[in-house]
C-alpha cells in the first residue's frame, strides 16, 4: 500500500514524536515525513531526522518559490512541509499541526489518508511544556491554541486516541491496531 499516509497530530505535548518513533519501528516500511522549521534546535534534536531547521530568511524564499505543501507560523517560528517530502513512492507517516492536519484531505489528493489525533490530560501537557522550560504565557498560549484547533477541526479526524500518561505501550498498540484495520 504505497500511497497510505498517516497523519498523526493533536495536543501539545501529546507524546506524538515517541509515538512516530514506536509506529516507524513496527511499521519499517513507512517513512517519516521530515518537517522544516525555522526554530533552533532543541537538545537532543537532530537536523534531517527530528526535523530540517533553516533559518528564517531561508524558511522564506522556500515559500516565495512555492517549495512548500503547507507552512505554518507557530509561537513565532515557521513549520511547514516541502512538497518533495510528499512525492516518496511509499507510505508515510506525517506529524503536523492540527489545523493543517484539519485541512490534509484538501492538500493531499493522491494517497489514501487517515488522520490521528492524540490527546493527553492538561495537567500532563502543563508537567511536559513546564520541563521544556516554557514561560506561563507561552504554555497557556499553546493550551489555548490547542482548543481552539479541536473545536475548528475536530470532525477532520479519523480517529482520537488518549495517550494515557504511562501507558505509553497500550496507546501504541492502539494506533497499531487502527492501522492494520485501515489496511486490510
Amino acid at each position: 500500500m504505497t500511497n497510505f499516509l498517516l497523519v498523526v497530530t493533536g495536543k501539545t505535548a501529546s507524546g506524538k514524536d515517541t509515538v512516530i518513533s514506536a509506529l516507524l519501528k513496527r511499521f519499517p516500511e513507512f517513512k517519516k515525513v521530515i518537517t522544516t522549521t525555522s526554530r533552533a534546535p532543541r537538545a537532543g534534536e537532530t537536523d534531517g531526522f527530528d526535523y530540517n531547521f533553516i533559518s528564517k530568511e531561508e524558511f522564506e524564499k522556500k515559500i516565495n518559490n512555492g517549495d512548500f505543501i503547507e507552512y505554518v507560523d507557530y509561537a513565532g517560528n515557521l513549520y511547514g512541509t516541502e512538497k518533495s517530502q510528499l512525492e516518496q513512492n511509499q507510505p508515510l507517516i506525517w506529524r503536523i499541526d492540527p489545523s493543517r492536519a484539519g485541512k490534509v484531505r484538501e492538500l493531499i489528493k493522491d494517497r489514501e489518508v487517515l488522520v490521528i489525533y492524540l490527546t493527553v490530560d492538561d495537567e500532563t501537557v502543563l508537567q511536559r511544556l513546564t520541563g521544556r522550560g516554557l514561560g506561563t504565557k507561552e504554555i497557556e498560549a499553546r493550551m489555548n491554541d490547542d482548543k481552539t484547533f479541536w473545536e475548528t477541526y475536530k470532525d477532520k479526524y479519523d480517529v482520537v486516541v488518549e495517550n494515557t500518561l504511562g501507558q505509553l505501550n497500550q496507546t501504541i498498540d492502539k494506533i497499531i491496531e487502527i492501522i492494520e484495520n485501515q489496511r486490510s
